[in-house]
């Protein structure tokens, strides 16, 4: 436990922001990927696990002059001087041609942007919320709401709002993808990849998984691929039972009841 006046006062040099991420237990935003390379640099992260947390920090603008970031939102800036800004600029027009075709063809209709992130260390991909937007732990406070509420306009308007999707550029999962898009080896396969991608990122960004049914199917399509089973192999029909052997298997398991019954009462 802190107070405010207490991490103002621990803030490095020429810290601007106070920084905050909400989640269901401490745990939960301790393992956060919004947090990883704030807590590498040695910031000091607010951890919100009351749900009442994210409501007050949203409606108090600023605190002894430091104004507060989400870091689950975009509009992250970790003060890294400008060869860090130099080295990002080059990220970004390095890994273009992969943040265009995830924006314009894998992921299309599912994400707002694609860009490189700035506050990932060891995840491949987060999900971001747009600044006015819902954060992951705001998104399921509301919802969980919602459900004893009449319908409310204002509230679907946020929830159906478009994702931001960060990627790490270090990450070797994200610099394959990058190789095949650039080479022109964009195929299925590799769709297949940047959709799962998203929805691990939806899972542990804190945001609620829509298509959990094609999710379930992709993962289970990498295990077969992980055990080399082939994708088309189906599944060993259950042997039919002749009528015949029915009665018999009722019968039999009746005296097996029965005895046991029997065996009980002695």
């Amino acid at each position: 436990m802190t107070s405010l006046a207490e991490y103002v006062s621990r803030m490095k040099d020429k810290q601007e922001m106070i920084f905050y991420v909400a989640g269901n237990s401490r745990e939960e935003v301790e393992s956060s990927p919004f947090v990883e390379r704030l807590l590498k640099k040695g910031y000091e992260v607010l951890y919100l696990v009351e749900a009442v947390d994210e409501y007050t920090i949203q409606s108090m603008p600023e605190f002894d002059g430091k104004k507060f970031q989400n870091a689950a939102k975009e509009g992250l800036k970790i003060d890294d001087g400008e060869r860090s800004k130099g080295m990002q600029e080059q990220l970004e027009k390095e890994f273009e041609p992969l943040t265009d075709w995830l924006r314009n063809v894998a992921l299309k209709n599912k994400i707002e942007k694609a860009l490189v992130s700035q506050r990932l260390v060891q995840s491949p991909c987060a999900l971001i919320a747009s600044s006015y937007g819902w954060s992951g732990n705001m998104e399921r406070i509301m919802k969980s709401q919602a459900h004893s509420k009449s319908y409310d306009p204002t509230q679907e308007f946020y929830a159906s709002q478009k994702k931001i999707f960060e990627i790490n550029p270090r990450h070797p999962v994200i610099k394959e993808l990058l190789r095949r898009v650039k080479s022109g080896e964009s195929s299925e396969k590799a769709t297949d990849t940047a959709v799962l991608l998203f929805e691990t990122a939806t899972l542990r960004s804190g945001f609620t998984l829509n298509d959990q049914i094609g999710f379930a199917e992709r993962v289970e399509q990498i295990l077969r691929r992980t055990i080399d089973v082939s994708l088309d192999e189906p599944v060993e029909e259950e042997p039919e039972i002749e009528e015949e052997d029915k009665d018999k298997e009722y019968v039999e398991e009746k005296d097996e009841t029965k005895d046991e019954t029997e065996h009980s009462e002695l």
